[in-house]
C-alpha cells in the first residue's frame, strides 16, 4: 500500500492547523471559511498534553485506532503525524534569534496585501475660528507587501530509523526549525539595515590616556532621534550587535547607570540611559552599526506556513517538505537612522 501524502496548513492568526495545503489558492487564511480544521496550537503551553487542542475529533479517533492497529498508511495518522511535526518546527523556530522583535507583525491573508502609510502626517496648527483647516500637509502612500516563501526540507530514510540509537527525526526538526528562523532573522535584518546610513564614531574607543571613552554614544542617538522626531516619528528600537551593545555598556558616558553584573549583551531589554527605547541584540546585526527606528513603520507580513508529507517507496524513505511565507518591510526611510562606525 502507497502512503497517502499529507498536506496541512498553519495559521499563526488562529493559532490552528488545516487539512490541506491553502497556500495555493488565494485562500484568507485568517479566517476558518472553507477550510477544515484539525487542531489548535496553544500558545502557552511550551511541551506535554494540552500544546495540541483537538478540533476535529473523530480524525484523532481515526488515528489512534489506525496506529493500533498498525495502519500507518491512513490518511489520519499522517494528518495528525505532520500536525506534530510542524507544532514542533513553530516551537523551536525562533528561540536563538532576536531580530524578529523589532518589527511589526501584520496578517497578509492573500500573500499580498497594501499597507496604507501616512507619511510626516502633522497637524494644522492655532487654526483661526470658521477657518479650515489645512489638509495638504498630510500624505499616503501604500507599502506593497508580496510574500515570498522560505522553505525546508526533512528526509529520513528507513535504514536511519530502525538502526539510530538516538531518535533521528528529533533532530532533523532542530534542524529544520534553525534553518527556516534564521532565514527569517538574515531578511529581517537585511530590511532594517537599509535605512539612511549616518556616519558616527566608535563607542568602544579610549581618549590618549586610556583611562576615560572618547566618545559619547548619546551623542550619537540624541542626533538620530532629532532628525528622526523632525520627521514626525517616534524612534524605539535600537538594532545592535552583541559587540556594539557590549561597547556602549562599558562606555565611561555609560557604565555608571549599570553595574558590571548588569552588562547583558544578549536578547532584548531597555537601553541604559535612554528611557523609552528597547535594545534588540542579535549576532545576525551588523558589528558595525547600531540602526535606530520607528517599530510601527518596520513590518513583518506573515502568511502561514505549510507543510507536506510524501513517501518515496523507491528509495525507502519519508520526506516532509516546510514552506514559511513571509516578508520583512521599510514603509519609509525618515522613520529610522542606520549608525555607522559605532565600533571599530
Amino acid at each position: 500500500m502507497t502512503r497517502d501524502n499529507s498536506q496541512i496548513t498553519y495559521s499563526p492568526y488562529t493559532k490552528k492547523f488545516y487539512e490541506g495545503a491553502w497556500d495555493r489558492d488565494g485562500t484568507d487564511f485568517t479566517k476558518d471559511y472553507g477550510m477544515t480544521a484539525i487542531a489548535k496550537l496553544n500558545v502557552e503551553k511550551e511541551l506535554g498534553d494540552g500544546r495540541i487542542e483537538p478540533i476535529n475529533y473523530e480524525m484523532f479517533r481515526s488515528a489512534e485506532r489506525a496506529y493500533k492497529s498498525g495502519n500507518i498508511d491512513a490518511t489520519s495518522l499522517s494528518n495528525i503525524t505532520v500536525i506534530d511535526l510542524l507544532s514542533e518546527v513553530i516551537r523551536r523556530e525562533w528561540r536563538d534569534f532576536n531580530a524578529v522583535q523589532a518589527v511589526r507583525k501584520i496578517p497578509v491573508p492573500k500573500l499580498q496585501l497594501n499597507v496604507p502609510i501616512a507619511n510626516k502626517y502633522a497637524a494644522s496648527k492655532k487654526v483661526p475660528e470658521l477657518q479650515e483647516a489645512d489638509q495638504k500637509s498630510n500624505t499616503f502612500t501604500q507599502a506593497q507587501l508580496r510574500l515570498w516563501k522560505n522553505v525546508v526540507s526533512i528526509y529520513e530514510s528507513d535504514e536511519s530509523r530502525l538502526k539510530g540509537t538516538i531518535e533521528p527525526m528529533a533532530y532533523e526538526i532542530d534542524q529544520a526549525a534553525g534553518a527556516l528562523a534564521q532565514a527569517a532573522n538574515e531578511q529581517i535584518v537585511t530590511e532594517i539595515e537599509s535605512l539612511t546610513a549616518t556616519a558616527c564614531g566608535d563607542w568602544g574607543a579610549l581618549n590618549s590616556d586610556g583611562n576615560f571613552s572618547a566618545r559619547n554614544p548619546l551623542d550619537d542617538i540624541v542626533t538620530a532621534v532629532d532628525t528622526i522626531v523632525g520627521n514626525h516619528f517616534r524612534p524605539d528600537t535600537l538594532c545592535v550587535h552583541p559587540r556594539a551593545i557590549s561597547d556602549y555598556l562599558s562606555n565611561t558616558f555609560i557604565h555608571a547607570a549599570t553595574r558590571p553584573d548588569d552588562r547583558q549583551i544578549s536578547g532584548v531589554f531597555d537601553l541604559p540611559k535612554f528611557p523609552g527605547v528597547k535594545s534588540v541584540v542579535d549576532v545576525g546585526f551588523t558589528s558595525t552599526v547600531a540602526t535606530l527606528f520607528d517599530s510601527r513603520t518596520m513590518l513583518l507580513g506573515e502568511g502561514p506556513t505549510v507543510a507536506e508529507q510524501y513517501r518515496d517507496p523507491h528509495r525507502g524513505s519519508d520526506g516532509w517538505v516546510i514552506r514559511q511565507w513571509l516578508q520583512p518591510k521599510k514603509t519609509t526611510d525618515d522613520a529610522g537612522r542606520k549608525l555607522t562606525g559605532v565600533t571599530a
